[in-house]
């Protein structure tokens, strides 16, 4: 997959199929879109384009709301590509283009720049100031540049539309679960290894610790977590935790992820990697003692490795 930034042109012998959003997270109802873009796109002969902004629209369109993001650029181009899409359009979202008209975003971007013969979108699929342009009032002015709309139908679990927001909330409240099920995938976390006090391996229980992630991307609530560790195309389960370490004091809030075995590389202190989290153990607590602590951790190994040998036994 090829990155654009804002002013690349793609040559006029390409013809694209395209699908817009910000696609935070890049839940199962994006990825619904990815596929039927890559589908159509494929049965053309032609190329297939996601468009996406920076920042995040709510960012700019409210700005006096808080907007976490599920997924910071990096990791959403990292599971867009995953569905085969050719092109990534990056647009940088400001005041001055939140203001520009259905028919300049269709004419500047989706013709002139892109040559986009379809547009994939999701059914209620608003652009433009005030998201005006609707899909009744989409379909006429794609008609005259002889690009063609196909909506797909927004994509439910349990009678509620799949949506960034919803995932957001189960996040924050600590249902990982529910919100991996919605996402389709574990919740992606990149972070850098930093260098830990190596209490973990004082304990027992050797641990790569990470920095917290930049301040607008969702959290959730600090605990134990069963979750994953890529790095260099391996994947290694583990426990993972998130907090301040309240049993010891002068901790700052971090990640420490203990790895099932070792038999793969670790990334070292300065490089990142990616933390695929798939649901909560517990919450963070301070315990009496070292050996309290100890008997827990334990107790979390023994949860987790139960955990992922039922998922595999699912596959």
């Amino acid at each position: 997959m090829r990155i654009l930034e804002q002013g690349q042109v793609l040559p006029e012998s390409c013809s694209t199929v395209v699908t817009v959003g910000n696609f935070d997270g890049v839940h199962q109802g994006h990825v619904l879109l990815m596929k039927e873009t890559v589908r159509r796109a494929g049965a053309a002969g032609i190329r297939s384009v996601a468009i996406t902004f920076e920042p995040h629209t709510r960012e700019v369109l409210f700005p006096e709301l808080v907007t976490e993001r599920l997924t910071t650029f990096e990791e959403k181009a990292s599971l867009i590509e995953q569905y085969g899409i050719d092109y990534l359009l990056r647009i940088p979202f400001t005041p001055e283009f939140s203001r520009k008209s259905p028919e300049v975003f269709i004419r500047s971007v989706l013709s002139d720049t892109l040559h986009a013969a379809e547009w994939v979108m999701g059914e209620g699929h608003g652009v433009g100031k005030d998201r005006t342009g609707g899909n009744n009032f989409l379909r006429s002015i794609l008609s005259k540049y002889h690009i063609i709309p196909f909506t797909a139908d927004l994509l439910k679990r349990d009678a509620t539309v799949i949506s960034s927001t919803q995932i957001r909330m189960h996040l924050v409240k600590g249902r990982v679960a529910e919100a991996v099920e919605m996402l389709g995938h574990p919740y992606l976390i990149s972070a850098e290894r930093i260098q830990g006090l190596k209490i973990g391996s004082q304990l027992g229980f050797p641990t790569l610790n990470f920095s917290r992630p930049p301040s607008q991307k969702v959290l959730p609530p600090p605990g134990v977590y069963a979750a994953e560790l890529e790095y260099r195309n391996s994947v290694q389960p583990g426990a993972l935790y998130f907090g301040d370490c309240p049993t010891f004091t002068g901790r700052t809030a971090h990640f420490e992820f203990h790895v099932f075995g070792n038999d793969k590389p670790f990334p070292e202190t300065g490089e990142s990697a990616r933390l695929w989290l798939h649901t909560f153990i517990r919450p963070d607590r301070s315990f009496p003692t070292s050996g309290e602590l100890i008997t827990q951790i334990e107790n979390d190994i023994s949860t987790i490795q139960f955990f992922f040998r039922g998922e595999r036994s699912c596959h």
